[in-house]
């Protein structure tokens, strides 16, 4: 069954792909999509669910979840050069909604099949690795991938670390 997040991509996508502009919020906003918070669109191409594209930040930027959704949800497909109303029945879209970012002194918190990991540095660099990443089965794994991903020195740059929850909803 589609979720109502996802119900919102696939609206925003549907939208824009008819009109070439933003979907207007829905009325009255459902109170799981009124909060503000944080979320990835998957754009996965069918059969087999192949991921495409990816949209998303660590920290919300909009008023509501909705808005998220709606505008990361353009900005995935607008990543597809050639995107078009055609494509949609051959795409699926999927929601990674993020919980509140907790800050962590050691990687043994961690665990890459039930939280993302957020790197930053007072130099700006960052790195951003969700949970259920093929290839990463541990917290070293996960927090060697954002250290490399990120181009992060862990002597030299000195990375503060964060978890966070992710729910995903296809």
């Amino acid at each position: 069954m589609i979720s109502i997040y996802a119900k919102l991509a696939h609206a925003a996508a549907e939208h824009y792909a008819k009109t070439r502009q933003i979907l207007p919020l829905p009325y009255p906003l459902a109170p799981q999509l009124s909060r503000q918070k944080a979320c990835y669109i998957y754009v996965l191409e069918k059969p087999g669910d192949r991921l495409k594209d990816i949209s998303g930040q660590i920290l919300p930027r909009a008023h509501t979840l909705a808005e998220e959704i709606i505008w990361h949800t353009i900005n995935a497909l607008n990543m597809r050069p050639s995107f078009n109303r055609a494509d949609l029945p051959h795409l699926k879209l999927a929601v990674a909604v993020l919980d509140p970012l907790q800050r962590i002194s050691d990687p043994i918190q961690l665990d890459p099949q039930k939280f993302g990991l957020y790197l930053k540095t007072d130099t700006g660099k960052s790195a951003v690795i969700l949970p259920h990443r093929p290839g990463i089965n541990s917290a070293e794994d996960q927090l060697a991938t954002g250290l490399r991903e990120g181009g992060i020195n862990q002597r030299r740059d000195f990375p503060v670390m964060y978890r966070f929850g992710v729910n995903f909803h296809p």
